[in-house]
């Protein structure tokens, strides 16, 4: 093959490879200088939930009722198209409580949340002017009642909004309301419940 037909070829070769993923952000919260929020957030003017490192982990619990906390990842991707995952223990002590992932965050009323319950359901929820809406959901192990330990994996790419747990739960939705936003971590739930969403290993890259 003449080398211009082959530099040619192989140029289009590339071009038609699709866009590997880039990791953003891979932390295990071993180090409190990696730019979390870490501080006890005890007022309305707080949203209403507290933060704490312990050990190498990320503890998120609400300290006033009907709480939903959000955190953003300290370095975010340059659109709205992710993938994000990270271990999860979720404790909802005697309320509804719930801890897991979110994108596409604008504020804390419009963003999508990717979380595990305390009675062991798998959800995908829309929160759009305040008002949640459920998108899908199924159900995952738990370990015992009131809690999950799991490890979630998300995908937010286009109108598609996936998410898998460990040991093979899966749920998939479609929505077009947010393009664009913020990736982070959240937790719902009450004070008095007791509810406490603990992370670790939390990857952030693009979805491709």
């Amino acid at each position: 093959m003449h080398i211009r037909t082959l530099a040619l070829a192989l140029s289009l070769a590339t071009a038609a490879l699709p866009a590997f993923a880039a990791e953003i952000l891979r932390d295990d919260f071993s180090s409190r200088a990696s730019g979390w929020m870490n501080k006890a957030a005890t007022r309305s003017s707080d949203l209403g939930f507290a933060v704490y490192t312990d050990s190498g982990k990320y503890q998120m619990t609400p300290v006033s009722d009907n709480t939903l906390g959000f955190v953003p990842a300290p370095r975010q991707a340059g659109d709205g198209d992710v993938r994000i995952e990270a271990d999860l223990f979720v404790y909802a002590g005697i309320g509804a409580g719930s801890g897991g992932l979110a994108c596409r965050f604008q504020d804390h009323q419009n963003f999508y949340a990717f979380v595990a319950r305390g009675d062991a359901v798998l959800a995908i929820v829309k929160v759009k002017n305040g008002q949640t809406s459920l998108l899908a959901q199924g159900k995952i192990s738990s370990i015992m009642a009131g809690s999950v330990d799991t490890r979630l994996t998300v995908q937010c790419r286009g109108d598609s909004l996936s998410l898998s747990a460990r040991g093979g739960a899966s749920i998939q939705a479609r929505d077009t309301e947010f393009a664009s936003g913020r990736s982070g971590l959240v937790v719902a739930g009450q004070k008095l419940a007791g509810t406490s969403a603990t992370f670790d290993n939390f990857v952030l890259s693009t979805a491709r």
